[in-house]
């Protein structure tokens, strides 16, 4: 293998050479006066400084066109679909294979952290998927593979709310005068808080102190409006036992 590459290496190296030297010696077949004490003529010197000034145009555009932000956003989108189909591969069918080195894989591939992964996640599931016990299920093992404190945890939900109330505003509870868009608006962002308050009130999920959470406070929420905006039961499912069940199976043991 070595021998092989040594002679890879000299071919291309010798071949280079001819290259530079059939470059050399055509610039000094070209008449007329040379610049300087150079060896390169006068004719070549407007297409070269031509060339250059181009090549120097199209890297500035491609790299500001590289770093614009509509550029940046566009790359996010891919590398939030990427994640999110990644997760989609494991829950709910195989759960139980999604543990933290895959996870960790997840994350180098994404350039993402555990709590951003958590985060998207939470919010593709709010808005994707039905609120069931499967989904509620999926979200608590993702949360515990995280292995994040649940003050950890209480930022993610903090966060993931503030970011609704600045794309959707707040709750509304009265929705008189609006117009039938908005109306469907503001029904999605109550759906939304009722869904996340459902996770931070939810102990195998965020059992951080409540004084952390901020949740009521960025949606604008009274406590009376929460309660009734609160989701009490999901669908087919009484208790927390269940829950913990479907993420541990082998506990049932």
């Amino acid at each position: 293998k070595e021998e092989v590459e040594e002679v890879e290496m000299s071919w291309v190296e010798e071949k280079t050479g001819e290259l530079v030297q059939m470059t050399g010696n055509a610039i000094q077949a070209i008449p007329g006066p040379r610049v300087g004490q150079s060896s390169v003529p006068w004719l070549l010197v407007l297409p070269v400084a031509y060339f250059s000034v181009t090549f120097v145009i199209a890297v500035y555009r491609t790299v500001k066109k590289y770093s614009s932000p509509k550029a940046k956003k566009r790359r996010m989108i891919g590398k939030n679909a990427f994640l999110v189909t990644s997760l989609d591969k494991y829950f709910p069918q195989r759960r139980e294979e999604f543990d933290s080195k895959v996870l960790k894989e997840l994350e180098r591939k994404c350039s993402f952290d555990s709590k951003e992964v958590l985060r998207k996640y939470i919010r593709y599931a709010m808005n994707e998927r039905a609120f069931t016990p499967e989904t509620v299920a999926d979200l608590i093992h993702l949360r515990r593979t995280t292995k994040l404190t649940d003050n950890e945890i209480a930022e993610v939900l903090n966060e993931t709310s503030r970011r609704v109330v600045n794309e959707n505003g707040t709750v509304m509870m009265d929705l008189r005068g609006l117009t039938e868009r908005g109306v469907k608006r503001k029904a999605a962002v109550r759906s939304l808080f009722s869904k996340l308050l459902y996770l931070s009130e939810l102990d195998e999920f965020c059992s951080t102190s409540r004084d952390a959470l901020k949740i009521k406070e960025l949606f604008g929420v009274t406590d009376e409006d929460a309660n009734s905006l609160r989701i009490e039961t999901l669908t087919q499912l009484s208790d927390i036992d269940s829950l913990d069940k479907m993420v541990n199976p082998e506990d049932t043991a």
